[in-house]
């Protein structure tokens, strides 16, 4: 009986933390698997900061700490880190630039504000660099380069992303933070409260299913560039096949974003295995 290949801790931090990447980065070609690991597990670094600190400045000191990591990686330098050195290694062999890993830290200050977009288009622009940039580093990773395939990389990423605000409700509800755009809450007539207190509303509902079309929307659009993206690469857009199943998901539970249908929702296997093995999105 042989054991079971251990995994390395990038790739077991991913499988606990990013489950969704973690089972389409498996559609990667074999000696491209550990890269995106190393990626995702530098973005659960960066992206739990808010979680993990009592008080914002804290959460600035740990950004700084990226940042200054990043750095050296640029002078040279690899502090004895198990998610630093093979970042490192990501670098130094060109797959990533240390400007390009520096977007993402950047990007993580909005979670320190502790304060709600103003509008979809606010809400926009920080999953354009959150999650639309993860997709972007992934495809890079995977040797997309061009122009083309890099947008509809992005298109892809951030209509997985708009899910995610959507699947993460009950989370940042709980930790009393709000990433729903302030005036679709107000046209809707939704309060803070009704978040906080999870209450099922058909006024949470009406807000949800909104932005549960627009996500759809989005879908759809990024599915017309598809073409754009190498085969090769199809790992970096899985998870929008992800996100197209919790949308079914919500919709099955009419749109109340705290079913326990919904929230527990377990990524789409199935439909993720069919369209890995097509190479398809």
């Amino acid at each position: 009986m042989t054991d079971t290949p251990k995994l390395s801790h990038c790739a077991d931090y991913t499988r606990r933390h990013d489950r969704d990447r973690f089972l389409c980065a498996l559609f990667a070609a074999p000696e491209k698997r550990e890269d995106l690991f190393t990626l995702y597990a530098f973005n659960q670094e960066v992206s739990k900061t808010r979680e993990m600190v009592s008080e914002i400045m804290l959460g600035h000191i740990r950004l700084q700490w990226w940042r200054d990591t990043l750095s050296e990686i640029a002078e040279g330098k690899v502090r004895k880190h198990e998610v630093v050195e093979p970042l490192a290694d990501l670098v130094q062999t060109g797959a990533l630039s240390v400007d390009d890993l520096e977007t993402v830290v950047a990007a993580r200050e909005f979670d320190l504000e502790d304060r709600q977009p103003a509008d979809q288009a606010e809400l926009d622009r920080y999953i354009d660099q959150t999650s639309g940039q993860m997709a972007v580093l992934a495809a890079r990773i995977l040797g997309v380069t061009d122009e083309a395939g890099q947008q509809a990389v992005r298109l892809a990423g951030n209509a997985y992303g708009l899910v995610g605000i959507l699947r993460a409700m009950v989370f940042h509800g709980r930790a009393k933070r709000l990433y729903l755009p302030k005036d679709r809450m107000e046209h809707h007539n939704v309060v803070q409260s009704d978040i906080f207190e999870f209450r099922k509303k058909d006024e949470v509902r009406n807000l949800t299913r909104e932005l549960a079309e627009l996500a759809q929307s989005r879908i759809k659009e990024a599915r017309k560039h598809r073409g754009a993206v190498p085969k090769g690469a199809h790992a970096a857009v899985l998870p929008m096949v992800l996100a197209d199943g919790y949308l079914r998901k919500l919709a099955k539970a009419k749109f109340d974003p705290f079913s326990a249908e919904f929230g527990l929702a377990r990524p789409a296997s199935v439909r993720l295995m069919v369209n890995g093995l097509l190479k398809r999105y």
